[in-house]
């Protein structure tokens, strides 16, 4: 299912400017309306050059030709698309949203009703006082059917990011089992989306769901790989990468996602004073099949 733009009204982010804000509502808007009117070319106007689609179900759509044809077939099943964007995040040329999305079709070879819902991200730039989305991600947050189509996530979790460490730290309070603790590495508005869970929102529920699931068995452990980075401004910055649960007693495969996270700065007002940099996640969505025993 495609995120692709917003149904809902405007948001509450004070930090966006009201001609931006219109701005990114009426590009969203346009492309809801387009994609449910099945008005590709228009829809296709609205991404950047060099845009990335990353779907629920781990496929990669990289550049127009690609990206056509994974909307394209997904349209061609689509009856309804609505998209609730929740909040914006505006860095100069740059903005980051987060919303939640409902999708309904038919399947192509039985004509059997699907549907799906949960959380998505979308980048986007300004390019010639125009936004367009460089890069979106979604994932579902009930069970897909057993007839759907899941890329591959590579094993060899070999970092190719100077970020690695700043996302290591995940995994390690995961691996730790200090529920607490991992609440904290997110921010206190912090909002989180897994495969087949429920969108989470605020330290208090991310420690209610990771004591949850570290406290099931069997025991698990997670590893993580950060494969890029875009740098908003000097206190975000935008990850993408792979994490993978160990011991859930599955292919590997099965229990593997690609993850898409912007991380903030944490203690801004120390490091201006000279002191290290502390960074933490504001939004993270991860993709595939089932995560944490959820």
């Amino acid at each position: 299912t495609s995120i692709l733009g917003c149904e809902g009204g405007a948001t509450e982010d004070a930090q966006v400017p009201s001609g931006d804000r219109e701005e990114i509502q009426s590009m969203h808007d346009s492309r809801t309306l387009h994609y449910n009117n099945r008005n590709l070319d228009a829809l296709m106007a609205t991404y950047s050059v060099e845009a990335v689609v990353l779907t629920g179900t781990l496929q990669v759509a990289s550049g127009a030709n690609a990206i056509r044809e994974l909307i394209g077939d997904e349209m061609a099943q689509s009856t309804s698309l609505r998209n609730d964007l929740k909040e914006v995040l505006l860095f100069d040329d740059r903005a980051v949203l987060w919303g939640e999305y409902t999708w309904s079709g038919t399947s192509p070879e039985d004509s059997l009703e699907l549907n799906t819902s949960g959380p998505y991200m979308l980048e986007l730039s300004e390019e010639d006082e125009v936004w367009k989305v460089s890069r979106e991600m979604w994932t579902q947050i009930e069970e897909l059917g057993e007839g759907t189509a899941w890329g591959i996530i590579p094993q060899d979790f070999e970092e190719s990011s100077e970020w690695g460490d700043e996302i290591d730290l995940l995994a390690n309070l995961y691996n730790r089992g200090n529920p607490a603790a991992l609440a904290e590495f997110f921010s206190e508005d912090g909002r989180v989306g897994l495969p087949n869970a429920p969108v989470l929102q605020g330290r208090e529920n991310l420690e209610s769901f990771f004591a949850s699931t570290m406290s099931s068995e069997p025991k698990t452990t997670m590893d993580v790989s950060v494969r890029s980075a875009n740098i908003l401004d000097e206190e975000n910055v935008v990850l993408v990468g792979y994490m993978k649960i160990d011991g859930l007693g599955q292919p590997v495969q099965e229990s593997s996602s690609r993850f898409l996270v912007l991380l903030e700065l944490a203690n801004p007002f120390e490091v201006d004073a000279g002191e290290d940099a502390e960074w933490q996640i504001r939004w993270m969505i991860g993709s595939g099949r089932r995560l944490f025993g959820t």
